[in-house]
């Protein structure tokens, strides 16, 4: 597999695209579905080849390419000066087997790429996300420190750094974590937390029934199956933890009937 270690975008025009996995979990994914390697361009390295020199220098030159599969849209090259017919007329002396994947469409005959499954993710729309990824949307993160008032509360949560990975809309979620081989239903709270003013900027933390010890470190994946409720300021830790125990309730009930 050969991608780039930035989105292009943020090199030629400074764009921050929040990613649909970060750089680990793409490479996790790669793996899972038996790609045995890796190469990993920094964009801002390349971005003045031109076809010929890209094809030449670094597939044939440097990873000794002889088959190379493209997306039906993808161009290489300059100012995307390479499509896949340039590409075809310039390999015919160098000797690299071209081929290109049509375009993969959703149920409704829609093209299905990035911009689309970062809109679905962004309206939290994730039926439509998991159907345009073939998978459930999945948030992968590790473990860090958080303030404790979910431990306070009887209510221990796991707050997850997912660096720039887009996320779904504020609110509560139904969700499933897994951990390593164990997996578990889930709370998932995404948001400012409201009812704790000064307590930092936008937090992930889910709270799995069950789950004892301290997590700190290790990576968790967290797929939010369904919107619960919007977040919101409570009066007190006594009200917000009423709230917390309906939730639970809730989970159970999703769980009772296959849901989560």
């Amino acid at each position: 597999m050969l991608t780039f270690h930035r989105h292009p975008l943020e090199v030629l025009r400074g764009e921050k695209v929040p990613p649909i996995l970060t750089l680990e979990s793409r490479l996790l994914e790669f793996e899972r579905h038996g790609i045995d390697a890796t190469v990993l361009l920094d964009f801002a390295a390349i971005r003045n080849l031109g076809p010929r020199e890209f094809l030449e220098e670094v597939l044939l030159g440097r990873l000794g390419c002889r088959r190379l599969l493209l997306g039906f849209d993808s161009h290489i090259g300059k100012d995307r000066s390479g499509d896949a017919a340039r590409v075809r007329e310039e390999n015919k002396s160098l000797g690299i087997d071209v081929r290109v994947a049509s375009p993969v469409l959703d149920k409704d005959g829609r093209k299905i790429g990035s911009s689309a499954i970062r809109e679905a993710v962004k309206n939290g729309d994730l039926d439509r996300a998991a159907n345009l990824l073939g998978r459930p949307m999945t948030l992968r993160g590790h473990v860090v420190h958080g303030a404790g008032r979910g431990r306070g509360l009887g209510i221990p949560t796991a707050n997850l750094d997912t660096g720039e990975q887009i996320l779904p809309p504020d609110g509560v979620y139904l969700a499933r974590v897994f951990r390593g081989a164990d997996t578990a239903p889930a709370v998932m709270n995404l948001g400012v937390r409201p009812t704790f003013p000064g307590s930092g900027g936008r937090v992930l933390e889910v709270h799995v029934p069950g789950w004892r010890g301290d997590f700190t470190g290790e990576a968790l994946e967290v797929r939010p199956v369904r919107f619960l409720r919007p977040e919101r300021k409570f009066e007190g830790p006594d009200a917000l933890k009423a709230q917390i125990e309906a939730d639970l309730k809730a989970l159970a009930q999703a769980v009772a009937k296959g849901e989560i």
